[in-house]
């Protein structure tokens, strides 16, 4: 029986890394969640989370996990931000956060709130922040 949250979670990879490609980005999708998901043209590595469900008014709770698998039966283990950023697809709004692992530091889940001044806002729709890195990277 397939599991709708990886049936999601796999959507969010596609969904991100076809955004990234129209940003002039080359992703590559691991086959394994071992906490990245992808890997960028200059090495730039993301964990993707795809979030529905509202934690609270307006904002959307998702966490750190990564999948282990142990004779043939899967676990999710909490750790903190193993990938250089994190991006976050708010599906109902067709959002995304793109966060920083300097920003997220040890914690194990973060909670984005697309209302301006609300949690990690400034991180909403920053793709920006992806092309300074890749700049920082060819230079």
């Amino acid at each position: 029986m397939i599991n709708k949250s990886n049936l999601i979670g796999r959507a969010g990879e596609y969904r991100v890394a076809s955004e990234l490609l129209l940003r002039g980005f080359n992703p590559a999708i691991k086959s394994v969640d071992d906490g990245i998901d992808l890997i960028l043209d200059m090495g730039t590595t993301v964990q993707v989370k795809s979030v529905s469900a509202k934690a609270s008014k307006n904002a959307y709770y998702v966490t750190l996990a990564t999948s282990r698998w142990s004779k043939g039966i899967q676990t999710k283990e909490k750790q903190s931000l193993k990938a250089d950023f994190l991006i976050v697809w708010v599906i109902p709004e067709d959002k995304f956060f793109i966060i920083p692992r300097e920003k997220i530091g040890s914690h194990i889940g973060v909670c984005v709130n697309p209302l301006p001044g609300k949690h990690y806002h400034e991180f909403l729709d920053n793709w920006k922040i992806l092309h300074a890195q890749k700049e920082g990277a060819t230079t």
